[in-house]
């Protein structure tokens, strides 16, 4: 009894290749099969071409030549041990096999994307099902073949010895691949033939980057969890092992352990992380050799570091109302200027022998500053108002102390105003002149003498003073001429009234624009 368990240690890591310092630390996984999980006794088939054996989707005892996909198994035969599945999954299923009387392959998959020139793991949990003596022991081969079927390495796990209970043990290789490698076929076949024995359980393949010993440390800190309660910078250091020709680095972080995210910028052996929320962070380091570090299949991972921000005792907190004049900033506590209305929070930390911490809240007021808004044009004849808002007092460009100015003409007018607490802004707008358009030209008129409508009567135009308009017949004769418009046409030719019918028109307004052309009906 005492010698049993001393036996099963010196198999388990015999079952291993020896590890160098070029192969102590992996990446993630490129493939990872633990086969899922659920709470069905069994599971999904593999995908066709993943293995030789017939599944077997009736139970969780398959017969010889056939697989199950299983959360666990238990009195098969009266021989199997009772097992659930090595990753440690609630209702973890794991491949549970009744192998073949001919040898054959229990798992086939190609692995894409590879690097050459880089140490990767081909790796796989397995254990004997028979409790007893007397079975055919498994017996696994792994090879790593190029797609032409070269083979590129392999390993035998010899014998695998039956135990009660059962052991899962993880059984593998490390293989570099060679220049110009980039895709390889990952095969895990049965040597041992069919019978009494030869069942066996397979969890946790895996197919994963291998590299060079790599720890991460924060300085001055020893341990992987730091509570740092005061926020105080810190700063990362790394130890990798000399196997690169050159190396390559990414810093990762995560805030589950579980989803990492690259941090831009953080390509060197050492990194500071810049303070934050509270809250726990997980932080790790890639390596991979020199132009690979962007690809996942090519790196490894270092160990993991947590830190904690979490402040011990609350902050002492004021509120500060403060008002100030456009153009004049206030100072928040920590120094930074800001000059627009807002609630503003602010920090600042003492960090001489603790972690209190001063924060105020900067109910900021800046009064409004005056507003005669954009450049206004103004057509001939108009008036535009000015309104700079609801201020204490006002001065305008010609002395005027009103809230607002009509503006009739042309020029550059300015407005300042007086606030309650003294202070003064000002404000300035350009009035220009522009050449509108008349807002209406009629399209009928009716000279027939009552007094209504009896001239062609154009709103607008007689702004334009040098504008000329000509009207013709349908004949194309000119009835009509005039320059400046301050004398409406009233319907006659030759100081005889036009008969009754339809007349064109054009209008050129001398502004630089396209005359304006339409037609016009007499009515009597």
């Amino acid at each position: 009894m005492v010698k049993k368990p001393y036996f099963l240690l010196i198999f388990i890591v015999a079952a291993l290749q020896a590890r160098s310092q070029c192969n102590q630390s992996l990446g993630s996984p490129i493939i990872n099969e633990t086969f899922g999980a659920g709470i069905e006794p069994n599971g999904p088939a593999l995908p066709l071409g993943t293995t030789n054996f017939e599944f077997f989707g009736g139970g969780q005892c398959p017969q010889d030549g056939d697989y199950s996909i299983v959360n666990r198994t238990s009195g098969c035969f009266g021989v199997w041990n009772t097992v659930t599945d090595h990753t440690g999954d609630p209702n973890g299923y794991f491949m549970l096999v009744n192998a073949s009387y001919q040898p054959s392959d229990f798992f086939v998959q190609t692995v894409n994307g590879l690097c050459d020139g880089t140490t990767y793991q081909f790796a796989a949990w397995i254990i004997n099902m028979f409790a007893v003596s007397g079975g055919i022991a498994p017996n696994i081969t792994f090879t790593i073949e190029k797609t032409d079927g070269t083979i590129l390495s392999t390993y035998n796990t010899d014998n695998i010895p039956y135990s009660n209970p059962g052991v899962w043990t993880q059984y593998g290789l490390f293989f570099t691949t060679p220049i110009g490698v980039s895709t390889v076929v990952i095969r895990m076949h049965n040597n041992a033939p069919g019978g009494y024995g030869n069942d066996l359980g397979l969890d946790d393949i895996t197919f994963t980057p291998a590299g060079p010993q790599t720890t991460i440390g924060i300085t001055g800190f020893t341990g992987t969890t730091l509570n740092n309660p005061c926020y105080q910078n810190i700063s990362f250091y790394s130890n990798v092992a000399n196997c690169y020709v050159t190396n390559a680095y990414q810093w990762q972080t995560s805030t589950d352990a579980a989803n990492w995210t690259d941090i831009p910028g953080a390509t060197s052996a050492g990194y500071a992380p810049p303070l934050t929320v509270a809250g726990t962070y997980y932080y790790r380091m890639n390596v991979a050799q020199s132009g690979n570090i962007s690809n996942a299949s090519c790196r490894v991972n270092s160990n993991m570091l947590t830190v904690v921000y979490q402040p011990l005792q609350p902050p002492f907190s004021q509120t500060v109302s403060a008002q100030i004049c456009p153009g004049n900033p206030y100072v928040l506590p920590s120094g930074k200027a800001v000059d627009s209305t807002g609630l503003y929070a602010d920090t600042v930390r003492y960090k001489k022998g603790g972690c209190d911490s001063l924060i105020t809240n900067l109910n900021l007021t800046v009064f409004t500053k005056p507003d005669l808004g954009p450049p206004k044009g103004l057509c001939f004849g108009d008036t535009v108002l000015l309104s700079p808002g609801t201020f204490i007092s006002y001065l305008w460009q010609d002395g005027s102390t009103k809230p607002t100015y009509n503006v009739t003409n042309a020029g550059t007018y300015w407005v300042r105003v007086g606030y309650e607490t003294g202070c003064t802004a000002a404000d300035t707008m350009v009035v220009k002149f522009i050449g509108c358009l008349p807002a209406k030209i009629p399209n009928t008129f009716t000279p027939n003498g009552d007094g209504v409508n009896d001239t062609w009567l154009i709103d607008g135009l007689q702004g334009y003073t040098n504008c000329e308009v000509f009207i013709y017949n349908r004949w194309g004769q000119l009835v009509f001429k005039s320059t400046g418009y301050s004398k409406p046409w009233d319907g006659t030719y030759n100081n005889k009234n036009v008969p009754f019918g339809t007349y064109y028109y054009v209008i050129n307004l001398k502004n630089n624009t396209r005359p304006i052309s339409g037609n016009v009906t007499v009515i009597r």
